[in-house]
């Protein structure tokens, strides 16, 4: 009995001493994670102080106007980059211009010695050049690595349309391009009126059935958006029908070629009857050609 009581307590102390060992490793082991859990890398501490300092100059910068004014000067930090590396844009080639100068396109599209070919925006600059009254079409075409290619199509001077006063320089499709101020432009058709421009292309081919009375039209003015009627240099006018208004020129020039009717003391010549050719005669005319009747029917017999 002695000696199986002794073994039962070496068996117990046995496994009390295991137990110990074994607490004491899980507490060693918990005690590591945690000094390693809290250990602070070397250094940074030094590299937060200098981050807060770059943070600072950093902040400062951008809030005293310093990045704003750096952009104006030097353009975006991308396009210093690439500047840098070679892809600034050196050369700018323009074909297609002949009203507009190289350096008139050039200046039209915004770019400044700032932009680079990388980060340009070919189909933005486009927009901004036909946005241009006088440009119909334009491509840009970017050449690696500093060359740029602008070819344009410009909208040519075709006549003059006058409104409230202004007269512009008109394109073919009616579309304004500038206002006039340039003396060879006076050679162009002349429209006057609302929505005159939109017809310019008819007004023009009406003047070419007489190509005789040419220089002698000075403007066609639109009526009521429905008809013309033509003024000549001398002031006087031409009331054309809204249906046909060809055929009734025709007839008129050769009126005016066999009786040159627009040289005599009228104002207006009313071609809108299609059996007659209604005239109104100056005040002047009009008197004395009154005083004349009135005496032929004194003669006859009559009374004035």
């Amino acid at each position: 009995m002695d000696s199986g009581g002794r073994l039962g307590r070496s068996v117990t102390s046995w496994f009390g001493t295991l137990a110990e060992a074994g607490a004491l490793w899980r507490a060693e082991r918990a005690a590591r994670r945690r000094q390693q859990s809290l250990r602070i890398p070397r250094g940074i501490g030094s590299s937060a102080a200098i981050l807060f300092i770059f943070a600072s100059i950093g902040t400062g910068f951008v809030i005293g106007g310093h990045y704003d004014a750096m952009r104006r000067q030097q353009g975006s930090v991308p396009d210093m980059l690439a500047r840098a590396f070679g892809f600034g844009i050196e050369n700018i080639g323009v074909s297609g211009n002949h009203e507009l100068s190289q350096d008139e396109v050039v200046q039209l599209t915004g770019l400044t010695n700032t932009a680079s070919l990388p980060f340009l925006d070919p189909k933005a600059l486009q927009a901004r050049l036909v946005s241009v009254p006088m440009i119909a079409e334009a491509a840009v075409s970017k050449l690696y690595p500093d060359r740029l290619l602008i070819d344009i199509r410009e909208r040519v001077p075709f006549a003059l349309w006058q409104q409230d006063g202004q007269v512009q320089v008109i394109s073919e499709d009616g579309t304004p391009i500038e206002t006039l101020s340039d003396p060879r432009f006076l050679r162009l058709p002349h429209v006057v009126g609302p929505e005159a421009n939109l017809r310019v292309k008819e007004f023009a081919a009406l003047i070419e059935t007489v190509p005789e009375m040419r220089e002698q039209i000075r403007a066609g003015i639109l009526v009521s958006k429905r008809r013309w009627t033509l003024k000549l240099q001398n002031g006087v006018d031409i009331k054309l029908p809204e249906l046909a208004p060809e055929k009734a020129l025709k007839a008129f020039a050769a009126l005016e070629r066999d009786q040159g009717i627009t040289k005599r003391a009228i104002m207006a010549v009313d071609l809108r009857l299609p059996d007659r050719v209604v005239v109104r005669l100056t005040e002047e005319a009009a008197t004395s050609f009154s005083d004349t009747i009135q005496q032929k029917i004194k003669k006859w017999g009559g009374k004035a």
